[in-house]
């Protein structure tokens, strides 16, 4: 996982890994439900300061384990109210679910919130808090909490667990008054929508509306959703889903039906626009020109509502749609940013279970090196839902892993497409006239002999954890005996792994 450099790593590999190296059975901290009417500006703060982004994987390292809030003094009973006022905000957030603050494990930790903090730190600040009639100039508290102790909370409370790393979703907004159409709206509703994304930990992306998106697409084909058009757009932007939003004031009549685009027909631009390499995103990437022209930018002067509005999430090969009608806009982007968090914390939650842990088997292609090995090692142990990694064979085709995690085969599979550095292989089927390299022979993968020596010889070397297979399917076996066959799904066991390839 990729943390702050201000957290110790100590900490980071505490909770992960405990004294043993085991991960621990994951849970964790940070999120949305407010007991005290958050202002403005800590809003504002929550967005700069509360995601961070991760160059090496796709998808954003949400800082889950902070907090902020404003205070006029360094006082403890300051800090425990502060502290107590962002607990639920941290639940909620951490769990992914709106209603972590109903759970009476919850409620019953909140008054002594304070005893979950890690660590706290103050900043000068040059806003105002007013207290009657009188004024205090604002301190900046910064509030992390111990991921180890929240947790034990979520466990006790059967609460799961939306991991740190996070899609990134770009959002077309497109919206209809009486002087037409406009690709963007005003400003406080960037506000709004950027507050609720926060809130609840989403990482959002905006376009830019420079020349380059206005060769790609104009207003017109947002208000009739396009698909073909919005993904092609979308591509430079690298996110992992995308969501076009439709609002109009009631008054005007309802939203006209979407374009019906064959989900087949524009499968091959949704994997382009959603599953390429990702790039950070900065915030300037979310700015926009104010200026009315050929953009179709609207000028601030709102339109009356109440207002209706169309949703539509591009997720994969997943297309989910949402309505709603609100008395103002920003009702409408708070709910809809809701349902899409809610989408996202059931994609890829850590739920609790009574089953106790799983063992899910991989093999991983394109390991050419020791060095690579330990590339793709730390990068599975530092998930959140993968307790244990052994190796149980490795050979020229891959090395074979045996998982052992919190989650399920359909959430692993969902967690490694976010994450971008495991590709999901097509099964093939080994032809039984397939020879075995000769000696000094390039081996497939890139491994010749010689490097696959010295790959055994550091494992050994290393003593990794290497578990008796069953009787059946015993460790040594070459991984071409492994191999599913091409009519029946992986089911991520010994005999069946699911097949990935490590990208370098």
């Amino acid at each position: 996982m990729n943390f702050l450099n201000l957290r110790p790593i100590a900490l980071a590999v505490g909770w992960f890994k405990p004294v043993t190296m085991r991960p621990h059975p994951i849970y964790w901290l940070f999120s949305g439900v407010n007991l005290v009417r958050l202002s403005l500006i800590r809003i504002l703060l929550w967005s700069l300061c509360f995601i961070c982004v991760s160059p090496a994987y796709a998808g954003q390292q949400v800082d889950i384990y902070r907090a902020q809030a404003l205070v006029k003094s360094q006082a403890e009973a300051e800090r425990n109210a502060a502290a107590r006022a962002t607990f639920g905000e941290l639940m909620v957030r951490i769990s992914g679910q709106r209603n972590a603050l109903d759970n009476p494990v919850v409620r019953a930790a909140m008054p002594k919130a304070q005893n979950y903090l890690f660590g706290f730190s103050y900043k000068s600040s040059s806003e105002k808090l007013i207290e009657g009639s009188r004024s205090f100039t604002a301190l900046a508290l910064q509030l992390d909490y111990e991921p180890q102790a929240i947790g034990q909370l979520l466990r006790d409370a059967q609460l799961p667990l939306w991991p740190a790393q996070r899609p990134t979703l770009l959002v077309w907004l497109v919206f209809k008054d009486s002087r037409g159409l406009h690709l963007v709206p005003e400003v406080v509703d960037f506000q709004a929508i950027n507050s609720a994304a926060a809130y609840r930990g989403l990482p959002l992306m905006f376009p830019k509306h420079d020349v380059e998106d206005s060769m790609s697409i104009v207003a017109d084909d947002l208000w009739a959703v396009n698909q073909e058009k919005i993904l092609a757009a979308s591509v430079r932007y690298n996110a992992d889903a995308i969501l076009v939003g439709r609002y109009m004031p009631s008054s005007m009549g309802s939203i006209p039906p979407a374009m019906v685009i064959d989900p087949l027909a524009t499968a091959d631009s949704a994997e382009t626009a959603l599953a390429s390499s990702a790039v950070a995103v900065s915030p300037a990437a979310s700015s926009v020109s104010s200026d009315e022209g050929a953009l179709g930018v609207a000028p601030a002067e709102p339109a009356q509502g109440p207002w209706r509005g169309e949703w539509l999430l591009l997720h994969g090969e997943n297309q989910t749609r949402f309505t709603d009608e609100t008395p103002e806009v920003k009702g409408l982007v708070n709910n809809v940013i809701d349902q899409v968090a809610d989408y996202f914390a059931n994609q890829y939650a850590i739920m609790p279970t009574n089953q106790g842990a799983q063992q899910i088997v991989l093999r991983v292609g394109n390991i050419t090196s020791f060095a690579a090995f330990k590339e793709v090692q730390a990068y599975l142990e530092g998930l959140a839902l993968v307790q244990r990694m052994e190796v149980v064979t490795v050979n020229a085709e891959g090395v074979v892993v045996r998982l052992t995690t919190e989650a399920d085969t359909r959430l692993l599979t969902n967690t490694l497409a976010l994450g971008r550095r495991l590709a999901l292989a097509q099964p093939t089927v080994m032809g039984a006239s397939q020879s075995e390299p000769s000696q000094g022979e390039t081996l497939p993968e890139g491994i010749d002999a010689e490097a696959m020596a010295d790959f055994e010889r550091a494992l050994a070397s290393e003593q990794m954890p290497n578990n008796p297979a069953p009787a059946d399917a015993p460790v040594t076996a070459a991984i071409s005996d492994l191999q599913p066959s091409a009519a029946v799904i992986n089911s991520g066991t010994l005999q069946d792994p699911l097949i990935y390839v490590w990208q370098k």
